[in-house]
């Protein structure tokens, strides 16, 4: 469910550097974790947002495409092509295990941890990210994000 929080949520960030197109990257994390990314709208400036919602878990994953054209969403993460933001409860053996299996992944370069505080707009990310998810849930009348198949 994509609904706003009142309360403040805490998250997990991983980098990922490859050279796969954001859709072929989802597609073999779904079947490596497994897990059922689907695509969402971009989010403003052209940044590919992919979300798969862990129910059993608790988790939200979104897969955010770092790079549009010629712009860097994070520019303390110039060599990261993807960031992994995992909300909810996640713990530091589950980032191991997350981060092992996407390694594993053929043509992923690297995947690491992303120190939350190494990045010096994350929170105005975090709200602008949170506004994506509420206009993509007021334009669909099912108050689901509005998921487009690539």
């Amino acid at each position: 469910m994509l609904e706003s929080r009142a309360e403040p949520s805490f998250f997990t960030l991983a980098g990922v550097s490859c050279h796969l197109k954001d859709y072929r990257l989802s597609y073999l994390l779904n079947k490596k974790l497994p897990a059922g990314f689907r695509k969402l709208d971009d989010l403003p400036g052209n940044y590919s947002l992919y979300l798969y919602e862990d129910v059993e878990s608790r988790n939200i994953y979104y897969l955010i495409c770092n790079r549009s054209e010629d712009k860097v969403l994070f520019p303390e993460l110039k060599q990261t092509d993807f960031i992994l933001l995992v909300e909810g409860p996640f713990k530091r053996t589950q980032l191991n295990r997350l981060i092992s299996s996407i390694k594993a992944i053929p043509n992923v370069l690297m995947a690491f941890d992303i120190k939350p505080e190494s990045l010096k707009n994350l929170s105005g990310f975090l709200a602008d990210l949170e506004l994506h998810l509420m206009e993509i849930s007021r334009g669909n009348k099912m108050g689901k994000p509005n998921i487009t198949k690539k």
